[in-house]
């Protein structure tokens, strides 16, 4: 693939709603990622017992030995994952990998994991290596691109999510290219993408919360607001997601109904704080820079 699909991670929420460090740097041409250590795996009773299966049967049936190692690296390190061992999970992910190094799904998975263990220079790393196996693969670009717009290298990003759409419509793949477009000013665009993803999955919170998001970020107050408001009353409704409504108001400028809003998640001195916060945003009227500073938009998370 293209320069576009070298990735690194930074930034932060200035809602308080989360904090991410700087991992790695980005040339067009190539990834220079500074990778954190995994930590190395203790021997546990389960490898062990993988492992004498596998003698077991190198001895008995040399010829299936790789594809019995694989599925039984597999099953353990979905296991282990699910149970939240996630270091275990991405060394098992990785013993799979290099028993059948051409298939793609060891590294899929690794790149998952990685993203939700907070080391996206190896989930980078782990989506490359995919690509290299199936350079169409939807979900190794897509999980590229994800980590690319956390980067603030939305151009790259949208390259990478029109690929992974030409190849497979999803709802996600939409939400996240309508979050690249409006870090790019592209409101028109961002906004075509969340409601095609909505005509994948109607009544999507994360796709309604951003195409409310992007007609604020547009001024489009009238049809935003409403629509924010309409995300914060649903039961499901993630704090996130409320203070969105409250960074709307404030851009409004109504700052008490911003910090009404607010108070529902945040305590009194970060509620004053944020509409110093709002404030300061609706000054600076660059609406590029303020979908850029804010890292508000729901991208999807990584899931056990």
């Amino acid at each position: 693939m293209n320069g576009a699909r070298s990735a690194c991670f930074a930034g932060c929420d200035p809602l308080g709603s989360a904090k991410l460090e700087a991992e790695a740097t980005t040339s067009r041409g190539q990834s220079k990622v500074k990778r954190k250590p995994c930590g190395r795996f203790l021997g546990t009773l389960a490898i062990l017992a993988c492992l004498v299966v596998s003698a077991c049967a190198t001895a008995q049936h040399p010829k299936a030995t790789g594809q019995i190692s694989y599925d039984a690296f597999m099953r353990l390190a979905n296991d282990t994952r699910k149970a939240g061992d996630l270091v275990s999970a991405a060394q098992f992910y990785t013993r799979a990998h290099e028993l059948e190094p051409d298939r793609i799904e060891p590294l899929l998975n690794l790149g998952q994991v990685y993203a939700q263990a907070g080391t996206p220079g190896d989930a980078a790393g782990a989506y490359e290596e995919a690509l290299k196996i199936d350079d169409k693969n939807p979900e190794a670009l897509r999980g590229l691109a994800n980590l690319q717009l956390q980067t603030g290298d939305a151009a790259s990003a949208a390259t990478n999510l029109r690929l992974a759409l030409a190849q497979q419509p999803d709802w996600r793949t939409q939400n996240s290219l309508g979050v690249a477009d409006d870090m790019l000013g592209d409101r028109a665009g961002a906004q075509a993408a969340y409601r095609a993803g909505l005509a994948l999955s109607p009544g999507n919170l994360q796709l309604i919360n951003n195409l409310g998001l992007s007609l604020v970020l547009a001024g489009d107050f009238g049809q935003g607001l409403p629509i924010l408001e309409q995300v914060s009353k649903d039961p499901a409704a993630t704090p996130r997601m409320r203070l969105n409504l409250a960074l709307a108001y404030g851009l409004a400028g109504q700052p008490d109904k911003a910090a009404q809003i607010a108070r529902a998640d945040l305590d009194a001195a970060k509620v004053e704080q944020n509409l110093g916060y709002y404030e300061f945003l609706r000054l600076l009227h660059n609406r590029n820079a303020i979908a850029a500073i804010l890292g508000a938009h729901q991208v999807e998370t990584a899931q056990p």
